[in-house]
């Protein structure tokens, strides 16, 4: 894990591997660890229904979606998908980037 990652999508494993190289005296299996425990809390916080807030980078939220039908293209035959809930992100102020309106 770690390393170069051609498809330039972030993994747990290197965000692992940078807080090892922001806090060497640290063994990678502890921060591994840390890594678990905060991504099960949000998880488990948006199973819960709450908002999850981290400044500067945005806010994640479980919003309700309505069950609905569909039709299979191949078959043609309806096909009901049940109503859950989907988590969104909306980026923080210091995240999102706009242009100058100049």
């Amino acid at each position: 894990m770690g390393g170069k990652n051609p498809s330039k999508t972030l993994l747990k494993g290197d965000i692992v591997a940078r807080l090892h190289a922001a806090l060497p005296g640290h063994f990678k299996k502890d921060l591994d660890r840390v890594a678990d425990i905060v991504f099960d809390s949000i998880a488990n916080a948006l199973k819960n229904g709450e908002r999850i807030e981290l400044r500067g980078l945005g806010s994640f939220v479980a919003r309700p979606q309505k069950g609905r039908e569909f039709v299979n293209p191949r078959n043609r035959k309806t096909v009901s998908c049940r109503p859950g809930r989907r988590i969104v992100f909306r980026a923080g102020k210091d995240l999102t980037v706009r242009e100058d309106m100049n």
